[in-house]
């Protein structure tokens, strides 16, 4: 078992290619990570730190900033990646997303270090939907990433992802 959190090198370059792709302040400090990153090797979680530092450190609130980054890197993804054979749908990146072939395939260490990024609701009906996060990446970004990722088809007029204020670890989404 791996004895260190990593990161899939993918990940990590999608991170600073979406600092790069929004014009960003901290954009223009993250090209080397595009230049020394291999997508398809796996990398410390203190790399992706060092490029969420980055961003933390160019903005007093880095809040909105987070969310658009997890929202490109998802654009991305979906547009230019493989994002377009293996969701149709809105709602199929949620449960895309938080199975064995979303997040659990970007990250590999201890269950423990991993965490969790698990659907605890759904209810395509109403268009609501809960995801409980217990990762070590920033929750703001993850909002990013499942709003871009739920938008990315096209068939969602509305997305909202809101983490909650009483317990960050739960992300509640809505959709139409």
């Amino acid at each position: 078992m791996c004895q260190t959190l990593e990161v899939f090198g993918a990940l990590v370059m999608g991170y600073a290619q979406a600092c790069l792709n929004l014009n960003i302040i901290a954009g223009k400090k993250v090209t080397n990570f595009l230049n020394e990153i291999q997508p398809t090797s796996w990398y410390p979680l203190s790399r992706w730190s060092e490029l969420e530092k980055i961003v933390l450190q160019s903005y007093t609130n880095a809040d909105a900033i987070l969310t658009r980054v997890g929202m490109e890197m998802m654009f991305s993804w979906y547009n230019y990646g493989p994002g377009k054979g293996i969701i149709n749908r809105g709602v199929d990146f949620l449960h895309f997303q938080t199975s064995s072939e979303g997040y659990a395939s970007v990250i590999k260490g201890t269950s423990d270090q991993v965490g969790n990024f698990e659907l605890k609701s759904i209810n395509e009906d109403d268009g609501k939907a809960v995801v409980q996060s217990t990762t070590p990446f920033n929750r703001k970004m993850e909002c990013g990433v499942l709003i871009g990722g739920m938008k990315a088809p096209g068939d969602l007029d509305y997305v909202d992802v809101v983490n909650n204020s009483n317990n960050s670890d739960i992300i509640t989404i809505e959709f139409h």
